[in-house]
């Protein structure tokens, strides 16, 4: 008898449907399965076994063979586990095989059946939503990630006996209540009002939160660049539903403990010894990286230079296309990576470059192949690169706090719902995120024709690229946006904001 069921599989970030195909009939007994599978499905047929064995339904001894279907996808989740357990049951008369019709089974099994969460049941959740299932029965402990997807009924099922017992009518499986919307998350940790001095970093801080451009800040040590970093993460809004879900949908596939939908922007530290595929995403199966990991977030890297070439060479397709490419002999992969990068860097080995009070002990040229770690094209999909200095001791214990993190924080929202409005209907939801694209940039980017001659003149002095001018354009805008008089957007933006935006582009001497 030949039955079907239906779970998912699962590549990068997207989930596709799996047709689990089971066939018994005569011949040698045993248990076969095919359609590519690899990795923890390799071992399936012995917790399918198992596991039937101990719920009282040990399959009498056949030949059968299932098949995961489409056979030239690569299948490695044990959350296929249960739908290879539901077809064998119906193939043998167990259950009946019309009870398995718009339903997707995912959850892996214990071998004395009980069901467990599989990795990535939000993007299988979806999945199923899209290709018009009505029901998805997953362990109890993702029914919460389950229920994130509206126009689901989710079914929990604690044991492979529930199953059985609902699949035959005798049992009912209860629904799991739909998950509420969350409210706005909490804001806690250090804020802005406790740093002193610092006015040109804190507002290269607040232009990059406003507009989601990415930040370098360089300076000698101690001078409080990742105590800025630390407060930058406050300054962000909330992510909206569809931000929301494409966050916890990365988080959960890279096997995250979720408590429900993601709302928080999330903040990724990496540290200065993660390899490349960390960094980017890879490994066997490729899992996303940190770029990723920090989708509509801020991803800071401390000591800049000290992270390997080849993991800082590989973020600027991401930087500029918000996107992840992973190609492997077998297949290709994109992971979404549309984040804010906020790096520091020390001017010199020693730090001390620069330093009013300090002397460098770093010679020419151990100073310039510090500095050259840092390749020229990497620097130029850097929007604002500014000086960090020592601030003064008298200003330091001045107990007059500073603008607090909520102040600026408001001004960040009313920035972003400016662009909100003059980008409604694209794809875009910041002004860092719009191309170089004059179709693209037309009444939103535009600048006075002073404010145009100044950029040019900026753009000879300082040899900018086309890609510096252009970046250079979008700060000048969001700082545009951050200022009381830019209304609705309308407002065009004038020599202030493109000289400010120049201001807050100053990348540090390189030793000739």
């Amino acid at each position: 008898m030949l039955t079907r069921s239906y779970s998912a599989g699962i590549v990068g970030v997207e989930g596709h449907i799996v047709t689990v195909e089971a066939e018994v009939g005569l011949g040698l007994p045993g248990l076969t399965l095919v359609g590519q599978i690899s990795g923890p499905l390799n071992e399936a047929r012995q917790r399918v076994r198992a596991a039937l064995g101990h719920c009282g339904h040990e399959l009498p001894p056949r030949k059968q063979l299932v098949n995961l279907a489409p056979a030239e996808l690569r299948k490695d989740s044990p959350g296929l586990d249960l739908a290879i357990a539901g077809g064998l049951l119906a193939s043998h008369g167990v259950v009946p095989a019309e009870a398995l019709a718009r339903t997707l089974l995912w959850g892996e099994l214990a071998l004395d059946g009980e069901l467990r969460p599989a990795r990535g049941t939000l993007v299988v959740a979806d999945a199923a939503r899209r290709a018009g299932f009505e029901r998805l029965i997953v362990a109890p402990a993702a029914a919460t990630e389950a229920s994130l997807v509206p126009g689901l009924e989710v079914l929990p099922a604690g044991r492979l006996s529930d199953l059985v017992a609902h699949l035959r009518d005798e049992r009912r499986l209860e629904a799991a209540t739909p998950a509420p919307m969350p409210e706005a998350f909490e804001r806690g940790g250090p804020d802005m009002a406790e740093l002193r001095g610092l006015e040109l970093p804190r507002l290269a801080v607040e232009v990059m939160a406003a507009g989601g451009h990415n930040l370098l800040l360089h300076g000698p040590p101690g001078v409080g660049k990742t105590m800025l970093a630390r407060r930058a993460a406050g300054l962000m809004p909330a992510l909206d539903h569809e931000a929301a879900v494409e966050v916890t949908k990365i988080h959960g596939v890279h096997g995250g403990a979720l408590r429900g939908l993601v709302t928080r922007p999330p903040v990724r530290m990496p540290h200065h010894t993660v390899s490349a595929a960390g960094l980017l995403g890879g490994g066997n199966p490729p899992r996303p990286g940190e770029v990723s990991l920090a989708h509509h977030g801020l991803l800071f890297l401390d000591e800049l230079p000290e992270f390997s070439r080849a993991a800082l060479e590989g973020m600027r397709e991401p930087l500029e296309d918000g996107e992840v490419s992973i190609v492997r002999a077998r297949h290709a992969l994109r992971f979404p990576a549309r984040f804010q990068l906020m790096a520091a860097m020390n001017p010199c080995p020693c730090g001390y470059l620069g330093h009013p009070e300090r002397a460098c002990v770093d010679g020419p040229a151990a100073v310039q192949r510090y500095q050259q770690k840092i390749s020229g094209p990497f620097m130029d999909r850097v929007d604002l690169i500014v000086p960090v200095h020592p601030v003064d001791p008298e200003r330091l214990a001045d107990p007059t706090p500073g603008e607090s993190s909520a102040s600026i924080r408001a001004r960040v929202i009313v920035a972003r719902q400016r662009q909100a409005a003059r980008l409604a209907g694209t794809a875009w939801r910041t002004n860092a995120e719009l191309p170089a694209d004059p179709r693209a940039c037309e009444g939103r980017l535009e600048l006075t024709p002073d404010a145009e001659r100044l950029l040019m003149q900026l753009a000879r002095r300082r040899q900018l690229s086309p890609r510096a001018q252009h970046r250079l354009r979008r700060v000048a805008r969001t700082l545009l946006d951050l200022s009381p008089e830019a209304g609705a957007g309308e407002a065009i933006v004038g020599t202030e904001q493109v000289a400010v935006a120049a201001h807050l582009r100053r990348p540090p001497e390189f030793v000739g």
